[in-house]
């Protein structure tokens, strides 16, 4: 009896975890590939995904945690010309992360009523 309590828990607890896939705290380690080597510290990194609004209209879906990954493992910035189709500076694959330890997201943005934004960043220590 007790066991089926505890399992029926960890499903519980399973699924409502998908309602929150935007935020990730105390994440031990995301990986980027298959590589099990240690690797070197490169330090603190940062990754954001960002979305303007201006007049309440959004320039754009909402921020993702896939391209707020994706900016902290290349060390790209996101801009309003991401918006508009403009690239972003890409790093190369050989000074791209491996993987980053202590993951945590958090939002920031700003409203001024006219213009807005919203964003979804990225913390943690990147290896390379």
């Amino acid at each position: 009896m007790k066991a089926q309590k505890i399992i029926l828990a960890c499903v519980a607890l399973s699924f409502s975890s998908c309602a929150t896939y935007q935020y990730a705290k105390n994440i031990k380690s995301i990986s980027f590939d298959d590589d099990v080597h240690q690797g070197k510290s490169v330090g603190p990194v940062r990754g954001e995904d960002c979305i303007w609004e201006i007049f309440g209209y959004k320039l754009g879906g909402s921020p993702t945690l896939d391209r707020a990954f994706a900016s902290a493992r290349n060390q790209t910035s996101s801009g309003i010309n991401t918006v508009f189709g403009g690239a972003t500076e890409s790093v190369g694959s050989d000074k791209a992360l491996r993987y980053i330890n202590h993951v945590t997201t958090s939002t920031d943005g700003f409203d001024a009523l006219v213009v807005g934004k919203k964003c979804l960043i990225v913390t943690g220590t990147g290896y390379r």
